[in-house]
């Protein structure tokens, strides 16, 4: 008989640890990590390779492992809304190309890398975190509410973003059809039948709106592609100099997207299925489908005590990533990714240093407390601290690729998208970083020359190279 979940998991852990007294063994350490985007599956990979002794190469010097395990062995679990790691940076080829649609969310349950025993993947969403007891409730995609106990936490559950920046849906099979249903409103039907005269507008020259635009007119250059900003210049909120949005700009331009800047837009659903969008200036034009993209995303971090919280709604932490306000427990709590407060801009390649230095401190406070406990203790192994960083973006505009940081300056053109984003914008290249192998592709990767080796590294664009 299964037992409900929150009893079930509870009398679990409690036989387990039981069983583990009787045999002399000490507990295993219990990790949660809450999302598993960039910062949590690094998190999770890192965790996986220092529990075994193989600790990767520290992007941030921190305390030097040597090999060292813990005596007790980890628990990970990951609750994630998703069933598998879906590459955001990607969203506008895999909503808009169906050849990457299905590239771009890799299963939880196929990566090879990730069928360990200690590792357990939940599907659904956490309701609640309780630091005091280190309890975090969450619900199952059946509705039912779940109980998941912890030692340490990993907050890696990032912006809610709005669709189609990510996906709408939790499962790959939804995601799927969501893609196909999106890219049809593009094309007006069959993505291989002629586009001549269509037309798409644009709402928002942010990142996402600016890398729809190119990857539209790249991919189906018969439609007539618009591009709408309120602000002067595209890229308006993000803190970098006007030459780099003005480059963004001219780029745009020579992909072929018409840029209107200065014009809040108006939309409306006409009976015939267009849309008729009014500009501030009284110019209307007609649209076959538009796409808003003006949404910014909102912190996850409504399950958190608010003490945790700045007046954004982001997890206030110290340089080691630890969280930073007075909460119980407080040492035992870790954001990584978007959903911290920490300055530049919000990138996927940040998420992932944040990542491998949260799960490098957690294993060091495991090997301390469990060193503090020893008849023989020593000097505690020190944390890695992360430094503050300056603006950085890398950003896809068509065929081209614009890269800038205050050290390396302005890149563009063709020949720097091959080399920053190649042809997946930086999947591949993400997925080698971290070691990860889908079960369907095993047999095709034997096949081919193994590839380079993929580094990143301190937080700049040249170093990070494994996505935007």
């Amino acid at each position: 008989m299964r037992l409900p979940g929150t009893i079930g998991d509870a009398l679990a852990s409690t036989s387990s640890s039981l069983a583990n007294l009787s045999l002399g063994k000490a507990p295993r350490h219990r990790v949660l990590v809450v999302g598993c985007a960039y910062g949590g599956v690094t998190a999770v990979v890192n965790l996986l390779d220092m529990e075994r002794g193989k600790a990767r190469q520290a992007i941030y010097p921190g305390a030097d492992l040597g090999g060292r395990r813990c005596k007790g062995g980890l628990e990970v679990t990951v609750i994630d809304e998703r069933d598998g790691y879906f590459h955001s940076v990607g969203a506008p080829l895999a909503h808009v190309a169906p050849k990457h649609t299905s590239l771009m969310w890799r299963r939880f349950s196929r990566l090879n890398e990730l069928k360990q025993p200690n590792l357990h993947f939940k599907h659904g969403s956490v309701n609640t975190i309780d630091p005091s007891s280190k309890v975090a409730t969450w619900l199952d995609r059946s509705g039912k509410v779940q109980q998941q106990t912890y030692d340490y936490l990993i907050m890696a559950t990032g912006l809610k973003r709005h669709w189609p920046a990510v996906p709408k849906s939790g499962s790959y099979e939804e995601y799927l059809q969501d893609g196909k249903s999106f890219i049809s409103k593009i094309v007006g039907g069959d993505p291989s039948s002629p586009q001549e005269g269509r037309r798409i507008v644009i709402i928002g020259a942010g990142a996402v709106g600016i890398e729809f635009a190119g990857e539209i007119k790249n991919y189906y250059p018969g439609i007539k592609v618009t591009l709408i900003h309120s602000r002067s210049q595209v890229l308006s909120s993000e803190p970098l100099p006007s030459e780099i949005k003005e480059q963004v700009g001219i780029m745009l331009a020579e992909e072929g997207v018409d840029v209107i800047l200065g014009n809040r837009a108006s939309i409306t659903e006409l009976p015939s299925g267009e849309f008729s969008v009014k500009l501030a200036n009284g110019t209307t034009l007609t649209a076959d489908f538009v796409i808003d993209s003006t949404k910014k995303g909102s912190p996850t971090t409504g399950i958190l005590p608010p003490e945790c919280l700045n007046n954004e709604g982001e997890i206030v932490v110290n340089q080691d990533l630890t969280f930073k306000n007075a909460i119980a427990n407080r040492e035992a709590h870790f954001g990584v990714g978007d959903v911290i407060a920490w300055t530049g801009i919000k990138r996927a390649g940040s998420a992932m240093v944040m990542g491998q230095a949260a799960a490098q401190n957690v294993f060091v406070s495991i090997l301390n407390a469990e060193e503090a406990e020893s008849s023989t203790s020593s000097a505690p192994l020190p944390f890695t601290e992360l430094p503050s960083w300056p603006a950085v973006i890398g950003i896809a505009v068509g065929k081209q690729c614009l890269t800038y940081d205050k050290g390396n300056g302005m890149k563009h053109g063709v020949e720097v998208m091959q080399g920053y984003f190649q042809d997946d914008l930086g999947w591949s290249s993400n997925l080698r970083y971290l070691g990860l192998t889908d079960v369907t592709e095993e047999v095709e990767e034997r096949k081919m020359k193994a590839p380079e080796k993929v580094d990143i590294g301190e937080v700049g664009v040249e170093a990070v190279s494994v996505a935007a």
